[in-house]
C-alpha cells in the first residue's frame, strides 16, 4: 500500500473514478492529508479529511513526510492568496493558497509568516490566520455565509474558488466548528427534523430540496421566516416566504422536502 499523501496545489478535484472522464465529485485543499485506499495507473483511491472517498490524479499529490503532523499548523484564513518565495509581494510566487488550508509553520516576520509546503518548498505568505473555533454561535455563521455571496457554483467545489450547494454549507459550518459530511443527502441525515412551517424555522437550521425522486438534491441555509442563503448560479438568497417578492422563488417552494435542525 501506498503511503499517505499530501495535496500539493491549492485546489485539486476529487472523481468518481481514477480518470478525469469520469464525475467530479468533491475537492482538496493544499496540505490535506489523504488516505490512500488503492492505487491503479498513477491515480489513487483516497479517504479525505471529512471521511469522503474518491480518486486522485497522481501528479495533484505527494508523499506523506512520517515527521509532517509534528509541526505547528499555519491555518490559512482569506479566501484566496499568494505564497512568495521570500516575505516580499515583489518576489517569485511559489503557490496560490485558499481557505481553509493548512501547513506547517516555520517562522514569522513582520507580519509574513515562513510554511513548509508538501513537496519541501519553502515559502512566505501575508499572516491572515484562521481563527479555529469549538462552537458554533449563530450570527458569526451568518457573517460566514455573507461573506461568500456572489461566489459562483461550481459542480463538486468546496472552496472559495467555487462552491455546490453541499460545498458551501460544509465550508461555511466547518469554519464554525461543526463538521458535516459532503453530500446534501448526508448531510440531511444530521440534526432533528423539525416544522415544516418555515414560520417556525430557526436561523442555522438546513433546509433540503428534492428534484429527483427522492434522494435530495439541494441544501441551503435558514436566515429565518423563510429565507434562506445557498450557491445556485452563485452564492446567494431567496426565500419560499411569497411576501418577501424580491427573493421569492417559487421553484424551491414546490420541491422543498424537509429542515433539520443542527445547532
Amino acid at each position: 500500500m501506498a503511503l499517505d499523501k499530501l495535496t500539493n496545489v491549492s485546489i485539486a478535484f476529487i472523481y468518481r473514478e481514477g480518470s478525469f472522464k469520469s464525475e467530479t465529485t468533491s475537492q482538496t485543499f493544499l496540505g490535506e492529508t489523504l488516505v490512500v485506499l488503492e492505487e491503479q495507473n498513477d491515480w489513487f483511491r483516497i479517504r479525505q479529511e471529512d471521511g469522503y472517498e474518491g480518486w486522485i490524479a497522481g501528479f495533484f499529490v505527494v508523499d506523506k513526510p512520517l515527521d509532517w503532523d509534528n509541526h505547528e499548523f499555519y491555518h490559512h484564513g482569506t479566501p484566496v492568496a499568494w505564497i512568495f518565495q521570500s516575505p516580499d509581494r515583489q518576489s517569485s510566487s511559489i503557490r496560490d493558497i485558499t481557505l481553509l488550508s493548512k501547513l506547517p509553520a516555520l517562522d514569522y516576520q513582520e507580519g509574513w509568516v515562513q510554511v513548509l509546503l508538501p513537496d519541501g518548498t519553502q515559502g512566505w505568505i501575508e499572516k491572515h490566520a484562521r481563527t479555529l473555533y469549538s462552537e458554533v454561535d449563530v450570527e458569526r455563521l451568518v457573517q460566514t455565509a455573507f461573506s461568500f455571496q456572489g461566489t459562483q457554483y461550481f459542480w463538486a467545489g468546496r472552496s472559495p474558488k467555487g462552491f455546490d450547494c453541499s460545498g458551501f454549507v460544509q465550508t461555511v459550518f466547518g469554519l464554525n466548528g461543526l463538521s458535516l459530511p459532503r453530500d446534501a443527502y448526508q448531510q440531511a441525515e444530521i440534526g432533528e427534523k423539525v416544522d415544516d412551517n418555515y414560520a417556525n424555522w430557526q436561523i442555522g437550521d438546513l433546509i433540503y430540496f428534492t428534484e429527483r425522486g427522492d434522494r435530495i438534491t439541494h441544501i441551503a441555509i435558514s436566515l429565518g421566516d423563510g429565507d434562506f442563503i445557498h450557491a445556485s448560479g452563485y452564492v446567494k438568497i431567496n426565500s419560499i416566504n411569497p411576501d418577501h417578492k424580491e427573493i421569492y422563488i417559487e421553484k424551491y417552494a414546490a420541491i422543498f422536502t424537509k429542515t433539520m435542525r443542527v445547532l
